[in-house]
């Protein structure tokens, strides 16, 4: 036993190296639909009759379940990898764009918070090229408020994800757009957390019906970016 993990420890270790064969990475992936069972001499079996891993994916619950060792709870963990990867690419386009542009992120996020019966607030990762590599979302299911502690962020900023800069969004789902005082607190409260982790905290905004706030564009982002970063919090307990 000790012998065969040590074997999906070694091939698990070259999956980053690009020279795995297609009967390797099937054999990974076999591992979690069959934990204490060597899957190489499967997966050879599943590639000889499908010819490849697009025809393994491709084949129905049927045709899986005829190849030898395959039973039917393997053959449904196959086939629903098969069907996530057809919804993936029919889907044609991003869950959101692909780089940050200030003037027409809040278009996107116009559509996407329309039709939300609950207050959330989004989290989206920038890297240094505006690429958006990353959305976290919070919700608490409450219709009148979502509460993110600070710790949450700063949980973010220490992950290996850790973006180069952040946008935050929330939606109000009637009333105005203006940010009340406690969305100013917590707005401050994510520069400072974000300074202190040398993250950008590009902008805070905010969705209701009535339209859409941005703290950078109605120039208070810069304000609140001078008074509370970490330079300026230790500047001012010195004097």
């Amino acid at each position: 036993m000790a012998g065969h993990d040590g074997h999906r420890h070694r091939i698990i270790e070259k999956l980053d190296s690009g020279s795995l064969r297609e009967h390797e990475l099937l054999e990974i992936l076999l591992f979690n639909a069959i934990p204490r069972r060597n899957t190489n001499d499967l997966a050879h079996r599943l590639l000889a009759a499908f010819g490849s891993i697009r025809g393994v994916f491709s084949a129905s619950l049927k045709e899986l379940e005829g190849v030898d060792g395959i039973g039917e709870q393997v053959a449904a963990y196959l086939r629903c990898i098969g069907k996530f990867y057809e919804i993936y690419y029919d889907a044609g386009e991003r869950a959101f764009p692909e780089r940050f542009d200030p003037d027409t992120f809040p278009a996107f996020l116009a559509g996407k918070y329309a039709p939300l019966d609950t207050e959330v607030l989004d989290f989206y990762f920038l890297d240094e090229n505006q690429r958006i590599t990353y959305c976290k979302r919070f919700t608490s299911g409450s219709a009148h408020q979502v509460v993110v502690k600070p710790d949450c962020l700063t949980e973010l900023l220490v992950s290996d994800r850790k973006p180069y800069g952040i946008i935050a969004a929330h939606n109000h789902l009637k009333g105005p757009c203006f940010p009340s005082g406690a969305d100013d607190v917590t707005t401050r409260q994510f520069q400072l957390i974000c300074s202190i982790h040398n993250v950008l905290f590009c902008d805070h905004y905010i969705y209701s019906p009535a339209g859409i706030y941005s703290y950078y564009r109605s120039g208070r982002m810069r304000d609140i970016s001078k008074a509370f970063s970490i330079g300026s919090v230790l500047s001012g307990r010195e004097n």
